[in-house]
């Protein structure tokens, strides 16, 4: 059955929605006005038809119709389709559900492959020690319904067939999928098998991670008619009850995340799946508690997250507070080398906001370094709560090297954080810009910048309807790539679209599970727009790419990708019949 949101969308033009509130432009194929999400005094809102999506390039609001609507007026998703499909003319079974028979067929697939997973898993001697290795034991696979997908394609389908489950019903919800002969086989192999439930406890998607090392390390369903991933934290149907007691939720990052904060007795744990935290997921936490910790991995890229989902959730009137685990650390690793104590005892420790960035700058600036000062005292300018904000003078004080006398420090500091706030202040008739947090994470824009021109172009011929077939062919040899950025893409794109989607991206790009990539393709068809791209130019840029390859080879004194690859894409080259366009002369020519 077609997914209802898929029909919709089809049947509503995102350009003439957004314009019913916000005056638009044409300029190109994409159309701009100012942003209705912050103010705006020069058009930096854009929407783009063929994505069906909109983009502020100021405050990064983006989404599609359903996302315009539930901001715009303030409702859920549930709500937001009624008023969508209502306009559509798309008639909405069970209030924007599914038929009864087909929602039963659905849950029937799930049942008999969950029942499958876990009977594979105990005839499996490596993936049971593998379970044994990260401290899963009987009681806890059984908790947690864990299982396991056999390395063969046609073990799951096979299983599902002859419980009279049909493969169709199993595409539909993550489960199988079709070959190029007709044929089907199974999402999930060689795999540790999470169940996801939803706050419910219904059965709506799996989530499994490769043994050992490899790549990607998870797959997770993605949006079916029975699931929106944006929409549910795992763990949620076991802590919201202690959730609702508490009034508090821990925030982590994956399932042997939660799994061992449980098992410590942090039991209000939770995390979301395949996606970075969403504003539904905010909005379902705020309806079971009042705080969230966030307890995330200490690199880099987890402060990142942590920040970002600190916007999210204080966004939603949540009170947050982050966790700082030891270098190296995640609860799961933690449990293990120190017990629940320390997994208990880095929840309570949880920092305020300010708090955690102060903490990052120390570590990354000492007292003594004359920078540090400015960047101590913005930090504090952005501060609200003034019990902080003497809570962490009276600890500066005594570290400020311009005088030793501890009331002169405080009054000084107290004035540099008055100049930082001045200096925030628009000037009278100027535009108020958006405050810039000093440990913002990436955003959709940002992160885009990390691909190199060569690669970029790989992409925008995957997304442009002549050389799709090409770019989609290319796009899947992920050894082609030097950036992980450029890695990640192909191999999500190898995973999501097993042959060259057909259409404007609009129709398929809401496909791709991970919704970070899936803005950074729709920045990437914005950019298309005004570009002029050739089959000759593809080809001279794969070229190019395969030469990057050779390099990394002989630098690395290791094999970067197999051989069997490259031929194939130097066949795959010799077939490509150029066209006429103007050729640019190099990839930065693009940009």
């Amino acid at each position: 059955m077609a997914d209802e949101r898929d029909d919709i969308r089809s049947r509503i033009s995102i350009v003439d929605l957004v314009s019913r509130e916000v005056p638009l432009k044409q300029k190109g194929k994409n159309w701009w006005g100012l942003c209705p999400f912050h103010s705006d005094k020069t058009p930096s809102f854009s929407v783009t038809p063929d994505t069906g999506r909109y983009k502020c390039w100021s405050c990064s609001a983006t989404g599609d119709i359903f996302d315009w609507v539930m901001k715009r007026q303030n409702v859920e998703f549930a709500e937001a389709i009624q008023i969508l499909a209502k306009e559509a003319g798309v008639t909405l079974r069970r209030g924007g559900g599914l038929p009864e028979n087909t929602r039963n067929n659905y849950e029937r697939a799930m049942d008999a492959a969950l029942t499958f997973f876990r009977d594979q898993l105990p005839q499996n001697p490596v993936a049971m020690a593998y379970c044994a290795r990260r401290g899963l034991d009987q009681a806890t696979l059984d908790a947690w319904q864990i299982g396991y997908a056999p390395d063969h394609g046609d073990a799951l389908p096979a299983y599902l067939r002859r419980n009279g489950v049909a493969l169709s019903d199993a595409k539909a919800v993550f489960l199988t999928d079709e070959d190029s002969r007709g044929g089907y086989y199974g999402k999930f192999r060689g795999r540790l098998m999470f169940p996801i439930r939803n706050e419910k406890g219904a059965l709506v998607a799996f989530g499994g991670r490769i043994l050992g090392d490899g790549h990607p390390k998870y797959i997770n369903s993605g949006d079916t008619p029975l699931y929106h991933k944006s929409r549910v934290l795992y763990g949620m149907h076991r802590a919201r009850d202690q959730m609702a007691k508490e009034r508090r939720a821990v925030l982590v990052e994956g399932y042997l995340d939660v799994i061992a904060c449980h098992l410590a007795g942090v039991t209000t744990a939770v995390a979301s799946l395949g996606t970075a935290l969403a504003e539904d997921h905010a909005r379902l936490l705020k309806r079971w508690c009042d705080e969230v910790t966030i307890l995330y991995d200490s690199d880099k890229a987890g402060q990142n997250a942590a920040e970002r989902a600190v916007r999210i959730l204080e966004a939603e009137g949540l009170r947050v507070r982050i966790a700082l685990l030891p270098d190296g650390q995640d609860p799961d690793t933690l449990l293990k080398s120190a017990g629940g104590e320390a997994v208990r005892a880095a929840v309570d420790a949880g920092l305020t906001r300010t708090d955690f960035r102060m903490q990052a700058l120390e570590k990354r600036l000492p007292a003594s370094d004359e920078t540090f000062w400015p960047e101590a005292m913005q930090l504090l300018a952005e501060e609200t709560n003034e019990l902080i904000i003497v809570r962490q003078l009276d600890r500066l004080a005594g570290l400020y090297p311009a005088t030793r006398d501890l009331q002169e420090a405080k009054l000084a500091l107290r004035r540099m954080i008055g100049r930082a706030r001045h200096a925030a202040q628009p000037a009278p008739g100027t535009q108020r810009e958006r405050p810039r947090a000093a440990y913002a994470g990436p955003t959709v824009s940002a992160t885009r910048k990390e691909l190199k021109s060569a690669e970029t172009v790989i992409f925008l011929a995957f997304l442009d309807d002549h050389l799709r077939r090409y770019g989609w062919i290319f796009a899947g040899y992920e050894e082609l790539f030097d950036t992980g950025l450029a890695r990640r893409i192909s191999v999500a794109i190898k995973a999501t679209y097993p042959q060259p989607p057909v259409g404007k991206p609009s129709e398929w790009l809401s496909k791709l599970e991970d919704e970070e990539l899936q803005g950074i393709l729709a920045d990437l068809v914005h950019d298309f727009m005004a570009k002029n791209l050739s089959e000759e130019f593809l080809k001279d840029t794969v070229e190019m790419l395969q030469k990057r390859v050779g390099v990394r080879k002989l630098q690395d004194k290791k094999n970067m990708g197999e051989g069997r690859d490259l031929a194939e894409i130097q066949e795959m080259l010799r077939s490509i019949n150029p066209d006429k366009l103007n050729k640019p002369k190099s990839g930065d020519d693009l940009f």
